[in-house]
């Protein structure tokens, strides 16, 4: 028997339908191995803490702050040496915000009303993760020479309950601008306590860093506005004492060169002052306007239904893992005992 005869026999009885054939006589097999992935499915989803979701949507205001005719100004004022500090970006870049270590920082020490406990409770509590069940050599260790292992007990709790938040947190972005901020948590009202919170904070943040660069913007133009004021009353001084000295009458060129700069630097003092004075007038409103940043859309509202686990789903895929995984048994285990046949048979 040649080679190629050995293949082909080898070919012939791995076919189709003879594979069908052996696993239809393997069908007890198959049968009990999906039951019981299958059941270890369903065991799992049970135990698996159900999890809710709650979203808000916030629509970023424009800015307000390319008036063109302010632009013209600032222009204007640079080219007298003036830098007003440019336009004033109002733009958070709100994603950047939430997925920010300060941020999940102030969710996860917030104290929450939950059903779980009595008393409101911060997040590390809630998910039970400053509970140590062994013992812990280190922190034997400073206690007995005086290390203070407390703020690293604590920092290590907080780099655990922000890998936990970044779990729990998805955040969507749409073409229009419109961002979508889910919360996953084990209670619907906690969820939704959460995302309201997270509308507000987002709010009162980015509306005090504006209250806070409009007011120093404010300052700065003030203190230049003073500076302008005075550099006029100095210019219009010295022509008023030029032309109490050299009166008209015994005007030569060389005075009037002298009183034509005079009265320029006058001029461009006096439009500078214009300037500074429109900015500091349009600074005050910018400080004093309440227009909102950021727009709320949708409010977080408690879940009616859980989003994880899908039951169902799970115990779907490990029905099908588990019957993938008996039909590769199976037709590995007749390869490979062909394989051994076909060994026997050369000998």
């Amino acid at each position: 028997m040649t080679y190629n005869d050995t293949n082909n026999n080898f070919v012939n009885e791995v076919n189709i339908i003879n594979f069908l054939k052996l696993l239809l006589k393997k069908k007890k097999f198959i049968f009990y191995t999906t039951f019981i992935f299958s059941f270890v499915a369903v065991i799992y989803s049970l135990l698996i803490t159900p999890l809710f979701t709650s979203y808000i949507s916030i629509y970023p205001e424009k800015s307000q702050n390319s008036n063109s005719s302010l632009s013209q100004f600032e222009g204007i004022a640079s080219t007298f040496g003036i830098n007003l500090g440019g336009e004033k970006s109002n733009s958070f870049y709100i994603p950047d915000l939430i997925n920010s270590r300060m941020f999940k920082k102030e969710i996860l020490l917030k104290k929450w009303k939950s059903n779980k406990f009595k008393n409101d409770i911060n997040l590390i509590k809630y998910w039970e993760i400053d509970k140590e069940s062994t013992f812990s050599l280190g922190k034997l260790l400073g206690n007995l020479f005086g290390g203070n292992k407390l703020e690293n007990i604590d920092t290590k709790y907080l780099e655990v309950g922000i890998k936990n938040l970044n779990d729990r947190i998805s955040i969507s972005e749409e073409e229009s601008g419109l961002i979508i901020i889910s919360i996953l948590m084990e209670e619907p009202q906690l969820s939704a306590d959460i995302s309201n919170y997270v509308a507000e904070y987002l709010k009162n943040f980015i509306g005090n860093k504006i209250l806070i660069e409009s007011s120093e913007r404010r300052k700065f133009i003030e203190q230049r506005l003073e500076s302008s004021k005075n550099d006029l009353s100095i210019s219009e001084e010295k022509l008023t004492s030029f032309i109490e000295e050299h009166p008209l009458a015994l005007d030569t060129p060389s005075l009037q060169l002298e009183r034509g700069r005079l009265i320029r630097n006058i001029e461009v003092n006096q439009q500078v002052y214009i300037i500074l004075r429109q900015q500091y007038e349009v600074a005050k409103i910018d400080e004093l306007s309440e227009s909102p940043i950021i727009n709320i859309l949708d409010k977080g509202e408690p879940a009616i239904e859980k989003t994880s686990p899908q039951r169902v789903f799970i115990v779907i895929s490990f029905f099908f893992i588990g019957l993938f995984f008996c039909i590769i048994y199976i037709y590995l285990n007749q390869v490979f005992s062909l394989i051994i046949k076909q060994l026997y048979q050369k000998k």
